[in-house]
């Protein structure tokens, strides 16, 4: 997503994500791609939305002023929009 830009992104499953570039917000929490990790700390960087939370859609924000935000996102087997995809 482009700097400064928000969506509301929905989807028929639940779903697990990964920030690899950027920050942000994802809903109510800070979101962020870590540059370095130490033993220990904790990140921003890794979710998972519950089917109820992604049937209602999230508010995905960019606070970045330069760089873009980048969200990989995983989802299980039994997924509706893979199914009707894959029958296509």
């Amino acid at each position: 997503m482009l700097p400064k830009r928000t969506v509301t992104m929905a989807d028929a499953a639940a779903y697990g994500l990964i920030v690899v570039q950027g920050h942000g917000t994802f809903g109510t929490l800070g979101i962020s791609a870590p540059t370095m990790i130490r033993f220990g700390e904790m990140t921003e960087d890794e979710l998972f939305v519950s089917e109820a939370a992604a049937n209602n859609g999230v508010r995905i924000e960019n606070r970045s002023d330069t760089d873009p935000l980048v969200i990989l996102k995983h989802f299980g087997p039994g997924n509706p929009d893979a199914e009707r995809l894959r029958r296509r």
